[in-house]
């Protein structure tokens, strides 16, 4: 099976140490590339091929007429997920200091122009087309997060290589439930909407993280949904652990979408009961850095410690030596909306860790959701509930071996790595052997576009 995989991000497992590309591909047994709309170098043990298309080059091509696209190979992809010193160095981002200076500015109008950008190009000649003859794909698999470019692309490598496309997300890309101000945002949510709409025409099948999401999907678009979670290392048994005085939680992640600030309550209920004794502490390994004020808190020198970045491996080892796994959600209305279907991949880290999970956010997330119906951690709803909650963990220290037993029980019946692969490798090769088609009702021009190139490539 010839597999194409389509990624907004560089496919790098250094730079994005949580990958699922890396958790779903690795060992395939077919032949895979990546097609890429990113600048940077991919860095992973699972894929040799790829194409890059970054920002610059779509606008150099629509100034200046130049070919756009970088196809190489990285001949020293392995298990141990070198790259290769022959393959083409790293394509800086032009000038992405000034983007990200207008972006909390200008963010909604930098977005609209690149959409207009990436719209306007046409690839029926170049290097794109020469990589696509080349590789032929069986099964296009999109992985994107709310991104018109990649539908757009979804769309063109779909008329071209006639392969059934499996689409997943993360985001709620789909519904109007969310809060902004900006009429830009909601003009941009409205035609991804109807990009949507186009594309699920031609949708094998539609993965999420969510159930929830999974249903709305289907039943709004008619589209075969299904639910791809990340998987865990839940191989051999689960080996008994000492719990350690005082307590040690242990939180691995990223701050943003105001987690900092559900990290700042939990901080401070630590700080509450540990007033007279250190009963417990929280670590905090992250690579993003905080103000000053949420630091003060967030790196008091006694309960809590606020460390750097650590990869995948050392957090493993870290968690081993923790009795408590921390996951954590916001609480604000506007985050709470925009995360609603949110199942973070860190949830699966953290089920496997050998911890005891401890999730703090509301219910309405479909994390903490799954969790709770689950009975795979001890979860926190509500910010109020944070202090009384944590107060009868210390003071009955047994629940954390019984929760620890819990979410181990949950990662072999859910999230076995090995099952979810051959599950996903089972869908994409039921779509090659049904020679899967679709139903797509062509614009004029996408009909005329198409008749030129069939009549290119004869």
């Amino acid at each position: 099976m010839r597999l194409l995989v389509l990624t907004e991000e560089v496919w790098n497992d250094k730079i994005y140490p949580n990958n699922v590309m890396t958790n779903w591909f690795e060992n395939f047994d077919g032949r895979l590339a990546n097609l890429y709309l990113a600048s940077g170098m991919p860095d992973n043990p699972c894929c040799r091929e790829y194409f890059q298309i970054t920002d610059w080059m779509v606008l150099e091509k629509l100034v200046g007429g130049k070919d756009c696209g970088r196809w190489f190979v990285n001949q020293d992809c392995d298990r141990a997920g070198r790259t290769s010193r022959t393959s083409p160095d790293p394509i800086p981002g032009k000038y992405s200091w000034i983007r990200k200076g207008m972006k909390p500015v200008f963010g909604g109008l930098f977005r609209l122009l690149r959409d207009a950008a990436w719209l306007r190009v046409r690839w029926e000649e170049g290097m794109l087309m020469d990589f696509l003859e080349d590789f032929k794909p069986d099964v296009i698999f999109s992985l994107r997060f709310s991104s018109r470019r990649i539908l757009y692309m979804e769309r063109f490598l779909h008329s071209v290589t006639g392969a059934p496309v499996i689409a997943f997300t993360g985001d709620d890309e789909y519904s109007l439930r969310q809060i902004n101000g900006s009429p830009l945002y909601w003009i941009r949510r409205l035609q991804l909407r109807r990009d949507i709409r186009r594309n699920a025409a031609f949708y094998g099948i539609y993965y999420t993280l969510s159930e929830r999401q999974a249903k709305e999907l289907k039943k709004a678009l008619g589209v075969n949904s299904a639910v791809l979670y990340k998987g865990g290392d839940f191989s051999g048994a689960l080996e008994e652990k000492r719990i350690s005085r005082p307590i040690r939680m242990v939180y691995g992640g990223r701050l943003y979408c105001n987690r900092d600030k559900t990290l700042l309550s939990i901080a401070r209920a630590i700080a509450a009961i540990n007033r007279e004794e250190v009963l417990v502490t929280l670590e905090i390994y992250t690579g993003d850095k905080p103000g000053k004020r949420k630091r003060k808190e967030l790196d008091d020198g006694r309960s809590v410690f606020l460390k750097g970045f650590v990869n995948a491996g050392q957090l493993k080892q870290i968690y081993g030596e923790a009795d408590i796994a921390l996951h954590v959600e916001s609480f604000d209305l506007k985050n709470r909306l925009l995360t609603r279907y949110s199942f973070s991949t860190k949830i699966v880290d953290c089920l496997a860790s050998t911890c005891a999970v401890l999730a703090v956010g509301p219910y309405d997330n479909e994390g903490i959701r799954y969790l709770k119906k689950n009975r795979g951690a001890i979860c926190i709803g509500k910010e109020e509930e944070i202090y009384p909650v944590l107060s009868h963990i210390i003071s009955h220290p047994d629940k954390i071996e019984v929760y620890r037993r819990n979410a181990w029980k949950l990662g072999i019946k859910a999230h076995r790595k090995e099952e979810i692969r051959q599950r996903l490798r089972e869908d994409m090769a039921s779509l090659v052997k049904a020679g899967y088609t679709c139903q797509w009702k062509e614009s004029t021009a996408d009909c005329f576009h198409r008749i030129l190139r069939r009549n290119w490539r004869l």
